[in-house]
């Protein structure tokens, strides 16, 4: 599917009944926060310690930067990382890591049932935009890949947020776009534009967020030829 249109909000109407029109991405937001939870739940202590792809740091940070973003109100969020800067430090991002690491020191369960609760929160009310979709399929991944896991990913959740990265990426990954269409070869989702490079809805999307190089392309499997009857 390369279609722009196709993979806007709009989209997720269902065809020829306008009621499902919706621009929110709650339901997939839910879903892909409950396959994070699920994942984590299943982890040994020394995963949960383990260097995510998120430079400096461990799953268990990852999963508090979880459930701060994706738990608090827009002016919990503000609130939060404002007194962290303005108590320690001089940069955003060290505020926002601060209240992530702060949110991390929960135990494993405590993390796995507050994204339980953040995903069934997110169902009920209808909240949930691109931006915090990209959150969790992208820090998801961050956990999984480096542990060697599978993390599902709905097809229009992991096309959407491929979608939008490709519209506003670095100068670096646009110019990949604009010679090669990348094309998930485990969803009906592709971008960019030129010759076709193949490769799983995962490895795409860690490229596009600059978390692991531009995958090998992956030829389409031919189908063997028919034997001639008798």
């Amino acid at each position: 599917m390369a279609e722009f249109a196709r993979l806007l909000p709009l989209s997720l109407r269902s065809v020829g009944n306008e009621s499902g029109v919706n621009a929110r991405w709650s339901g997939h937001l839910a879903a892909t926060v409950t396959a994070i939870a699920d994942l984590l739940a299943e982890l040994t202590p020394e995963q949960w310690e383990a260097q995510s792809l998120c430079t400096g740091w461990r799953v268990r940070d990852v999963a508090g930067h979880l459930v701060w973003r994706l738990g608090s109100t827009k002016r919990e969020l503000l609130g939060s990382a404002a007194r962290a800067y303005l108590g320690h430090f001089v940069r955003p991002g060290r505020a926002i890591d601060a209240v992530s690491r702060a949110a991390a020191a929960a135990e494993p369960a405590q993390l796995v049932a507050r994204l339980r609760e953040i995903a069934a929160a997110r169902a009920a009310s209808g909240r949930g935009g691109i931006t915090e979709l990209t959150e969790a399929v992208v820090h998801g991944l961050d956990v999984a890949h480096p542990l060697g896991l599978t993390l599902p990913i709905h097809a229009t959740a992991g096309g959407a947020v491929a979608l939008r990265r490709s519209l506003i990426a670095p100068t670096e990954i646009k110019a990949v776009l604009r010679t090669r269409r990348l094309l998930a070869t485990d969803a009906d989702w592709s971008v960019g534009h030129g010759t076709p490079l193949r490769a799983p809805a995962s490895e795409l999307i860690l490229f596009l967020f600059g978390r692991g190089p531009l995958p090998a392309d992956t030829p389409p499997v031919q189908a063997p030829p028919e034997q001639p009857a008798g």
